[in-house]
């Protein structure tokens, strides 16, 4: 499936980019052109997340007989849960070097509050999500199996609209503000989905697959200004989460145009080499970044229309370099 690989490449990209562009959100005067890029670059990136949850729910919810229980967890455990330990003690070593050299003055960082949060470092909260998602994983398959697929459309659009009436109604406006071993709750709607996507093969007219993009693209960058502008960035970023009323469409959209492109973005074996090396760039590319902002330049330092892709194209690729040399070393293959 071309698709999946395809949408694991362009997710860790986008994923870059948000981080990147995020930047400018946060630093940039508000209604500058380079908030304006920095915000859309953001916006048209919030698709990122949601993909990669669509993408293991199609490889993952297929029933496998020949594969038990305990043999899922293995493979799992192998997969997750060392690259998950490894880099919760980096980042929380990474976070006392920066304090200490970097921003002495800075008030303590609550590392045990933060790991208990779920959140050693920004990023790693997918990590600490993805697992509970995975410990349920035996059990959604076999919901799965004994669940036509008309029934099992029926359950992921009902939990579609729970997880967005949810996410809307919460008072902090963000998913993640509740314990994080309940995070995967919300994101269970895009982990059926994606196995329905690869079950179903009902084709969308492309026009408006686009159409609906580029619509919950602006409508989210659009929403954020709004909010923010009447509120505060806390309030406006509502829109940002991967379970507002825009984020969702923009989501579905673009899974479906990847999967019904499906053919391979470069030639197959170069793709399915990227993809193998997704998780490394997503753990390795913060403390890249961190780097670059504090020895070399931020996207401010430039246009940030030109400055965000630019740098998340060099991240991205020093990301892979740093990934394919981990899988090269025995001792650390097993951390990306």
């Amino acid at each position: 499936m071309n698709w999946i690989s395809n949408a694991r490449i362009v997710a860790i990209f986008s994923v870059v980019c948000l981080h990147i562009a995020a930047y400018a959100v946060l630093n940039a005067e508000l209604g500058t052109a380079n908030w304006w890029s920095g915000n859309l670059y953001d916006a048209a990136t919030r698709w990122c997340v949601p993909v990669f949850v669509m993408v293991s729910g199609a490889l993952l919810l297929e029933p496998r007989p020949q594969e038990g229980m305990k043999l899922f967890y293995r493979k799992r455990a192998a997969k997750v849960l060392m690259p998950l330990l490894f880099w919760t003690a980096f980042y929380l070593g990474w976070t006392a070097f920066k304090q200490h050299w970097w921003t002495p003055e800075a008030d303590p960082y609550p590392y045990l509050e933060r790991l208990l949060q779920g959140r050693p470092y920004f990023h790693l909260w997918f990590l600490y999500m993805i697992v509970f998602l995975y410990l349920f994983t035996p059990f959604l398959r076999r919901m799965v199996q004994n669940t036509n697929l008309k029934q099992l459309a029926a359950l992921t659009g009902a939990a579609f609209v729970l997880s967005a009436l949810s996410t809307l109604s919460n008072p902090d406006l963000n998913t993640h503000s509740a314990p994080f071993f309940t995070w995967f709750l919300s994101y269970l709607p895009y982990f059926l989905l994606g196995y329905l996507l690869r079950k179903v093969p009902v084709q969308v007219p492309r026009w408006l697959t686009i159409t609906v993009l580029l619509s919950s693209i602006a409508a989210t960058a659009w929403g954020f200004y709004a909010l923010t502008m009447t509120h505060d960035r806390q309030t406006g970023a509502y829109f940002y989460d991967y379970l507002s009323v825009t984020v969702i469409p923009m989501s579905i959209a673009l899974i479906l145009l990847l999967r019904d492109w499906n053919r391979p973005l470069l030639n197959p074996r170069i793709s399915a080499h990227l993809a193998e090396l997704t998780l490394g760039v997503y753990l390795i590319h913060p403390w890249l970044i961190d780097l670059m902002y504090r020895y070399l330049f931020t996207a401010l330092d430039f246009n940030a229309l030109w400055s965000i892709p630019v740098l998340a194209v060099a991240i991205y690729g020093l990301s892979l370099l740093l990934t394919a040399g981990f899988k090269a070393m025995p001792g650390l293959r097993a951390t990306v």
